[in-house]
């Protein structure tokens, strides 16, 4: 499609009329109250986008319509920005328009335009050359009506002319009306996959052209619930690409990994090395992980098809950093110059356990990690983790629920999930004083096991021994809310081969009993480390998304406590299950008559909680909180089970934004 445009030089943004094609008509706002329908000041009368693909090059038009009608929405209403990439699109500004009263006044001038290269993820050091078109709307006022139409031209070159669009119906923000139109060639094959309360196009050909239309008026608002799986769509959307397979989608791709993979002369020689020190394949792959994980640094330069290309193995090792497409090559060349059957593999960290169920297109993955093959068994290896510790059978492998391997007549695999295994399991000794006014004596061993050991591994190194320590204190003093005094330096013990982690702790706790919240007095309670960091809570609301649980894993903690004489606590053993595996299992049992031990573990046996299951999890939560520890006092009175708040302790804090910043992937495309 072409039309004739004015090329405003200094800001490279172009201006002209909107395509031909595109509807352009007045919107019908009747009598309407705009107040009623708003949302934070703003009532969005129409959103309409069109993708036209039966020309020479996609055009994507974007036309909104809102009104001010209150002063928070004014901002929003006088900000317009688009986004676009230089190296293959255009950006053409049709109309920024001020209606009020009647009366119309175009906004949208050459010099109002500032042209900003504004990195969205450079915080994540990806860099993608997307260019910001910005102006401010001057003069906008309460009631006023802005009316936005722009278009980006061109595509991607990587991507072959490919096509796939995936448009949303339903907003969490009341919209009045919603379009979204596709034109096509008539003998173009397109995919189609729904989702959501389902809204069927119009489909029709007009003049040659295959047009399909999407229109919901008045479609009720969706709020995706809390803790929401990010593959879970409850709203209306739309997903539509070129119709195919998922061999067609990696034979575009498998080009571009399939370059030169001699290794430059200084990288040859440390393979060399590894080979020869390691006679198990199983070690050398291992070995050349950690070579690349702990060499090359993550930094992505995607600018034009440098998304989906990745760069020379020579050029990646010599400047030692690259983004996942590039190590993943580097990992690849490696592993085959030691005969080891190694392949890139396209995966989504986001979607992909609903890839299966989708349509097979060229945006369906963010990421790169490598298939390795060995002896009859599978393994996926993410070289852009932190350095990973465990042997080939015990080290943490990428689970996004399918991969697509680059390979002829590729398929979708599905990655296993992760093996359960105790990750967190802590012994705690208390030793008290025949009086309640002394310090108590803590020693605290805590053992991290697969991806909980390599994300506190990582943490350790990059806080350094000392910082480690005095955060763990920290965390610790306000936990048990009493100040410490270390007995001993925090020791660590890195096991690699089996990937576990023990760290060693010794204080003096300077008030183990605090006020009694139920009565006069002091009591000891124990630090909630096991329910409330674990177990999210779940509003009364019907759920109708399924709720994330996490990783499947056990963390237990055992206390042990030494006394100077024998307090009345009663021995109990209970469990409770519930739902999606969750079993949580608590005791308390006498050995001597000094010595007592508490046990309490919580079992996640699955990732994720159904919907229609949301009930007997609440109710499996207000049981687990019940039975979430022990508090007792030394004075006559019974020790009982301990019922505490829910309130997630700061040394949790630390370990979770770990696990997060190791297990979120970088994504391909920026």
């Amino acid at each position: 499609m072409s039309y004739d445009s004015q090329v405003a030089t200094p800001s490279r943004v172009e201006f002209g009329p909107a395509p031909a094609a595109f509807d352009m008509t007045a919107v019908a706002f009747g009598d309407r109250d705009p107040r009623a329908l708003s949302s934070n000041g703003l009532c969005y009368w129409k959103s309409h986008s069109q993708f036209d693909i039966s020309g020479p090059e996609p055009v994507h038009t974007s036309r909104s319509v809102w009104q001010v009608t209150g002063h928070e929405g004014l901002q929003a209403a006088a900000s317009f920005t688009a986004l676009f990439n230089p190296k293959y699109e255009r950006l053409v500004i049709h109309a920024v328009r001020v209606h009020r009263a009647g009366d119309i006044r175009e906004a949208g001038v050459p010099e109002a335009f500032e042209v900003i290269q504004r990195e969205l993820n450079m915080e994540r050091a990806v860099y993608d050359g997307r260019m910001t078109a910005h102006m401010v709307i001057p003069d906008i006022r309460e009631g006023d009506i802005v009316e936005t139409v722009y278009s980006t031209i061109g595509a991607n070159p990587a991507l072959k002319g490919k096509f796939a669009w995936r448009f949303i119906l339903q907003w969490a923000v009341p919209v009045v009306e919603t379009r979204c139109t596709i034109r096509v060639a008539p003998d173009r094959a397109l995919a189609i996959r729904s989702q959501g309360s389902e809204i069927l196009p119009v489909d029709e050909v007009h003049d040659g052209v295959r047009v399909l239309d999407w229109t919901a008026r008045d479609v009720p608002t969706y709020v995706t619930d809390p803790g929401a799986p990010p593959w879970f769509t409850g709203f209306s959307s739309v997903h539509v690409a070129d119709e195919g397979c998922w061999a067609d989608v990696s034979d575009i791709f498998r080009p571009y990994y399939e370059g030169s993979a001699d290794l430059p002369a200084d990288l040859a020689d440390q393979v060399g090395a590894l080979k020869a020190a390691e006679q198990a394949p199983e070690q050398r792959v291992v070995g050349a992980l950690r070579l690349v994980q702990s060499s090359v640094r993550y930094h992505s330069v995607s600018i034009g098809e440098g998304g989906y290309r990745p760069r020379p193995v020579a050029d990646i090792w010599r400047a030692r950093y690259g983004d996942c497409k590039d190590v993943s090559v580097l990992l690849t060349a490696m592993l085959r110059a030691m005969e080891i059957d190694a392949v890139c593999a396209l995966v989504d960290t986001v979607a992909g356990e609903d890839l299966s169920d989708g349509l097979a297109h060229v945006m369906a993955f963010n990421h790169c990690i490598v298939r390795v093959r060995l002896d009859g068994k599978t393994y996926w290896l993410d070289p852009t983790s932190a350095p990973q510790a465990g042997d080939l059978a015990r080290l943490t492998q990428a689970a996004f629920g399918h991969a697509l391997p680059l390979v002829a007549q590729a398929d979708l695999e599905i990655m296993p999930e992760l093996p359960q295994v105790t990750v967190c399991d802590t012994v705690e000794t208390w030793s008290f004083h025949a009086t309640m006014d002394k310090p108590a004596d803590l020693a605290m061993t805590t053992t991290y096991r697969s991806w909980r050991a390599d994300s506190t591994r990582h943490w350790i190194a990059n806080q350094g021994h000392a910082n480690m320590a005095k955060a763990m204190k920290e965390g610790l003093e306000k936990e048990l809310r009493s100040p410490l005094v270390p007995l001993a330096d925090v020791t660590v013990v890195d096991d690699v081969a089996s990937n576990q982690l023990v760290v060693r702790e010794h204080y003096s706790v300077e008030n183990p009993f605090n006020a009694d919240r139920y009565s006069t007095g002091e009591r000891f309670y124990s630090r909630d480390d096991i329910v409330g960091p674990q177990l999210s809570e779940l509003g009364p609301d019907e759920r109708r998304a399924p709720l994330q649980l996490g990783l499947r894993r056990r963390v237990a903690t055992q206390r042990i406590f030494r006394f100077a004489n024998h307090p009345s606590i009663s021995e109990w053993q209970e469990r409770v299950t519930g739902p999606s595996g969750l079993v949580l299992d608590t005791s308390f049992e006498w050995r001597t008559p000094t010595e007592a031990v508490h046990n309490i573990a919580l079992t996640v046996g699955q990732r994720y909680l159904p919907a229609e299951e949301a009930q007997a999890y609440r109710t499996f939560v207000t049981q687990a909180r019940n039975l979430n520890g022990i508090s007792f006092s030394l004075t006559p009175g019974q020790g009982k089970k301990s019922v505490k708040s829910s309130e997630t302790p700061w040394g949790w804090i630390i370990w979770i934004g770990v696990v997060l910043v190791l297990i979120t992937s970088r994504v391909l495309t920026g």
